[in-house]
């Protein structure tokens, strides 16, 4: 009798406090997943409810760092940090000896592969558009291939209320970005806009890249590479000592 493979392990972070996303997301993950992986998922117990600003990334970030390290001691080979902002991800990078991935880094780069110029979909008002997501474009250094970024409307806790009404605003920003910024390739903003990219894709006729998607992926191709962490860009932080909540 053949013996079953071993699955390699991944946890994704919902960096936030509601689990109202998690069955959702394993569902998600998992259905996506390749063969040889198994993912599950955690939000936390601590932080904000959604995240939308700097305010929000910094309220999180000590949280998703605690998981990582907790992933860590639990045998998990890799963790997602399920968000376009990638909350905590340079310091959870530099506390652990696993991968840890951001959708934010990971979407981008993978837009570079997609095509030559592309857009961010971002969510929430106009006034909510922040400077979060032309930060990350900054911080990887590729300004030269980013044309704009564009928000929906709709707040992240309101994304799923009315899921056809997500989807046109998405569609509709998305066709601005190609018509009137020259984007040729679409990378939607939000982990929350998860499971709409192919349908936005067929919409556009453009490459619609999912962060989720995209970090699962990259995820998994750092894991089957056997490539090593980083400890070079991300050294581990020196000891002393350290007053904490947990």
């Amino acid at each position: 009798m053949a013996r079953a493979l071993r699955k390699h392990r991944m946890l994704v972070v919902n960096p936030i406090i509601s689990a109202k996303f998690n069955e959702f997301d394993r569902a998600f993950f998992n259905r996506n997943a390749s063969p040889l992986f198994q993912i599950d998922v955690k939000s936390l117990k601590y932080g904000p409810a959604s995240i939308e600003s700097a305010y929000d990334e910094t309220l999180a970030s000590p949280f998703v760092v605690q998981e990582v390290v907790q992933a860590e001691k639990n045998d998990f080979e890799a963790v997602i940090i399920n968000c376009f902002m990638d909350p905590g991800i340079e310091a959870s990078k530099e506390i652990s000896r696993i991968h840890v991935v951001g959708a934010g880094e990971s979407s981008i780069n993978l837009a570079l592969l997609a095509g030559d110029k592309f857009s961010i979909i971002d969510v929430g008002p106009s006034r909510y558009v922040s400077y979060s997501p032309t930060r990350l474009v900054v911080k990887h250094g590729v300004q030269s291939r980013f044309v704009s970024v564009r928000g929906v409307g709709i707040r992240v806790l309101d994304l799923d209320k009315d899921l056809e009404r997500t989807f046109k605003a998405a569609c509709r920003e998305g066709e601005k970005a190609a018509r009137e910024d020259g984007a040729d390739v679409i990378v939607l903003g939000c982990t929350g806009l998860a499971g709409l990219a192919h349908r936005i894709q067929d919409e556009l006729k453009l490459p619609v890249i999912d962060p989720a998607i995209a970090a699962l992926r990259a995820a998994e191709t750092l894991i089957l590479a056997r490539l090593i962490p980083d400890k070079v860009a991300y050294p581990r932080p020196p000891r002393k000592s350290l007053k904490l909540p947990f």
